[in-house]
């Protein structure tokens, strides 16, 4: 397969191309792994040197009153004797010299026709810039069947790579070894060190030229595809494409480029090539055939080891993923490696391990709280016990490996056992509270009714929350500690403000604000971190101003209560709520004393701004009420702006929180709607006789307006109170 595309050379996170001179092939050149295409020979060792024979000499003289043996033995002892002093005194004197090049080129040394010979490295690079800066001087007229254009060398980056050049140049004779820097220096000092030029070009820079020219005219290939639907796998045949071969182009300009001689006026040309498409017809029908491997069985997923925390009525239990069901899961794509292949969709294994782990998993037992009833103080805590989940990242991962087994031929097994990960308990151990106080507390009043639930969705988040144990640094967040928000857990319909008006019982958990507000108050009180805090849309009279707190979520949005215990011990909440037509929510907090100091500002009628005062609508006559039954739709509150400031203090005066919470309350008109007797339908007007009684009169069907003005206002107080 070829690719439809100007490859830079190496991978793609390298942009730079590093050569010495001309290579042979014309392809492009991956590059090693130092992100360089070396196409030059290695540095050339240096050759040996030769002495020339002595003038007039034709052959070895030998004395006459020596044997030959004895001549020769001692013209070899004679020359090693001198070849040793030789070294040692060059050695000596390269010993010497060795410590004033530690930071310096060695003498000898050349980079190209450059003598860098007792430079520094900066030095070095400077040298080199100054006498290699032509190879940036040029451009490249690059001709095609769709027109010309020119590339200069600076629009490729070609230059000489001083970096890699002056390291190579300052690595000769600095091994660290003193014998070897040496041997190194006198060898460099006598017969030289070429190091070659290094000349780098950015094959990206030159692709996106040559790119900019010839894609207009080309026909970009179809790759092969195949899909799945339902579980039902098809293919799209691929189709060849036609255009310029970038490839020949580029690399054709490289190897002119690698040249360190190379002119000022390149010329390059390219001509129509077909091009093939990534993903071929077999390649798709390949992988058509792996996932039919796939989904050739059901999967069945078993669980057969019973975790620590189950009881001896545990069973092991399992769940059979059908074949059908697998193949709605399977998408093709390419592989990391290149290869067209099939594989399960992750997400939507994890999406059915889910569905079952809801019920399969084990939940954590957590501790419980026992609690003083006179002074509400915790007095202990309870063991609890882990539970089991399953694992959803790991099992999802056990499936998807074997069911990629089953694509590459692999044997079909029984199953699959799930992989497990322990449940903690929410609530965290206290080892001993005996020293605990009472450092933040609030109560608010409600009125149990159809906008709370009847008070169901205050005094299930009290419950929930009580004896919940936040540990230092832990985070709480009211909505997850209050747990789900439905039927199932004891909440109902209530009261929730939507685009600016109330409907007292259209949401599940409504009328839950007075418990967050509750928990927002105490925790402040306490001179605790908070995190989020939000103003519900109008003001309610039951709340401090500034410091209601209410919460929200429909799935996409959601608004918490949310703070951090930033002390150094555990805080164990305490909460409760009582029953009657006048109701109390109360929240504690209990930890080690924090001796910490609140200060409020704002939180009174002084600190409104910008007040907008609020009507009452004309009373509606509904026939959805019984008869004179009122019931007060809204209840008129004034619109206005407050900021509230809470500083706190550590038990050293030193101020450890200052808080501004700004509080938007929109003004809302009253509206009273009351029940009137639905209207008969009409009846044909007859000609009333002398023996008819004459109909009552209008009036009397409409209540007096001063008895339903006094009706409106009782109804209307009352809602006040039982917000």
């Amino acid at each position: 397969m070829t690719k439809d595309s100007l490859e830079p050379i190496g991978p793609k996170e390298q942009r730079k191309a590093q050569i010495h001179s001309a290579p042979e092939s014309s392809a492009f050149h991956r590059a090693p792994n130092v992100g360089r295409t070396e196409l030059a020979e290695d540095y050339a060792a240096p050759s040996k040197a030769r002495r020339p024979s002595p003038p007039g000499n034709t052959g070895p003289q030998t004395p006459k009153s020596e044997p030959l043996d004895l001549r020769v033995l001692g013209f070899a002892v004679a020359f090693v004797v001198g070849a040793v002093a030789t070294f040692l005194i060059l050695s000596a004197v390269a010993f010497g010299f060795t410590g004033q090049y530690n930071t310096r080129v060695l003498p000898g040394v050349h980079v190209g026709s450059v003598d860098l010979s007792g430079m520094t490295h900066d030095e070095a690079i400077a040298e080199l810039k100054s006498s290699y800066a032509y190879l940036g001087q040029g451009e490249v007229t690059l001709t095609t069947p769709v027109g010309a254009t020119t590339i200069t060398y600076q629009q490729v980056d070609r230059g000489p790579d001083v970096e890699a050049m002056v390291d190579a140049a300052m690595a000769v004779g600095h091994t660290g070894s003193s014998i070897e820097d040496a041997a190194i220096m006198i060898h460099t000092a006598v017969l030289g060190q070429d190091i070659p030029v290094v000349v780098e070009v950015d094959p990206t820079a030159l692709a996106e030229r040559v790119r900019a020219l010839v894609s207009t005219s080309s026909v970009a290939a179809q790759d092969a595809q195949a899909t799945a639907k339902g579980g039902v796998f098809s293919m799209t045949p691929a189709v060849p494409g036609s255009g310029i071969d970038e490839n020949s182009i580029g690399s054709a300009i490289i190897d002119q480029l690698a040249d360190v001689n190379a002119p000022g006026d390149l010329q390059a040309a390219g001509t129509f090539v077909s091009l093939d498409p990534q993903v071929s017809n077999t390649d798709a029908e390949n992988a058509i055939q792996m996932a039919q491997n796939m989904a050739s069985a059901d999967l069945k997923i078993t669980w057969n080891v019973p975790p620590a925390s189950a009881t001896g009525t545990w069973k092991p239990r399992s769940w059979t993923i059908t074949k059908a069901q697998i193949g709605t899961w399977i998408v093709f794509g390419t592989r990391q490696d290149g290869t067209y292949a099939p594989a399960v969709d992750p997400a939507q294994v994890k999406v059915y391990l889910t569905t079952i782990s809801s019920t399969a998993n084990f939940p954590a037992t957590n501790p419980s709280v026992v609690f003083d009833p006179k002074s509400g103080k915790p007095t202990k805590l309870t063991a609890g016990n882990n539970g089991a989940g399953i694992d959803l990242n790991a099992t999802t991962t056990a499936v998807s490996s074997y069911l990629d087994g089953l694509a590459a031929g692999a044997s079909l097994k029984s199953g699959i056992e799930v992989t497990t990960v322990p449940i903690s308990p929410t609530i965290k151990s206290v080892a001993d509270t005996s020293g605990y106080v009472n450092i933040g507390s609030w109560t608010t009043t409600f009125y149990p009714g159809p906008a709370n639930g009847n008070g169901a969705n205050i005094r299930v988040p009290a419950q929930n929350l009580n004896g919940q144990v936040i540990a230092p640094g832990q985070q709480l967040s009211f909505l997850s500690g209050v747990g789900p928000i439905d039927v199932a857990h004891g909440f109902t319909t209530g009261g929730v403000i939507l685009d600016g008006r109330s409907d007292h019982t259209g949401a599940i958990g409504g009328g839950i604000c007075s418990a967050s507000t509750t928990m927002f108050n105490a925790a402040a009180k306490a001179g605790l971190q908070i995190d989020e805090r939000h103003a519900h849309f109008y003001y309610i009279s039951r709340y401090p101003i500034g410091r209601d707190a209410t919460v929200y979520s429909n799935g996409s949005s959601t608004w918490d209560l949310k703070w951090t215990n930033d002390t150094p011990n555990p805080i164990v909440i305490h909460s409760w709520a009582t029953h009657g037509y006048k109701s109390y929510i109360t929240i504690q907090l209990w930890s080690l004393p924090l001796n910490r100091h609140v200060t409020w500002t704002g939180d009174n009628k002084a600190g409104e701004t910008n007040i907008v005062k609020a009507t009452d609508n004309s009373p509606q006559w509904v026939s959805t009420l019984r008869p004179g039954k009122t019931y007060a739709v809204e209840v008129r509150d004034n619109g206005f702006d407050t900021s509230v400031t809470r500083v706190v203090k550590d038990a050293s005066g030193k101020i450890i929180h200052t808080d501004h919470w700004s509080s938007h309350y929109t003004a809302v008109d009253g509206q009273l709607q009351i029940g009137i007797t639905p209207s008969p339908s009409p009846t044909p007007i007859s000609t009333p006789t002398p023996s008819q009684s004459p109909p009552p009169s209008p009036a009397l069907l409409v209540p007096p307006l001063a008895m339903l003005l006094g009706v409106w206002r009782r109804r209307m107080t009352w809602r006040r109170k039982s917000k």
